[in-house]
């Protein structure tokens, strides 16, 4: 997977303000900043944006690395189709909270249903 660069951030940061807030004048208003921040990001004027993950994170109630769409690397004992699901994951966090958990509970409904459906190992084999 590619590495994100500032400009795929400042797109993640546009889609996920643009999935919560009715303008970029209401966001602004709801995180502090000054009028015409969130245009000046657009334009790419400033990238004060990625001083300001953390409190992005928490403002749309997700990890930074959700905010960055980072896949999952080194050190962790995931397979590669676990990792791929939660890249995927990572990206419904444009989406809003009840929207996604609206899919959460549909991916756990379907892969419930599939591992109940599923034939049963028989033991010692």
């Amino acid at each position: 997977m590619k590495k994100e660069t500032g400009k795929d951030i400042c797109s993640k940061v546009i889609s996920l303000i643009e999935s919560e807030y009715d303008s970029d004048a209401a966001f602004e208003r709801a995180a502090g900043l000054a009028p015409k921040t969130v245009n000046n990001w657009r334009r790419g004027k400033s990238s004060s944006y990625m001083k300001m993950l953390p409190e992005l994170s928490e403002l749309f109630e997700v990890s930074v690395g959700e905010i960055l769409d980072m896949p999952v690397t080194g050190g962790t004992d995931i397979s590669d189709d676990e990792a791929e699901l939660l890249t995927l994951y990572r990206k419904s966090a444009v989406l809003s909270p009840k929207q996604r958990l609206a899919l959460y509970k549909t991916l756990e409904s379907v892969i419930e249903l599939y591992i109940s459906s599923a034939p049963q190992k028989k033991k010692g084999k």
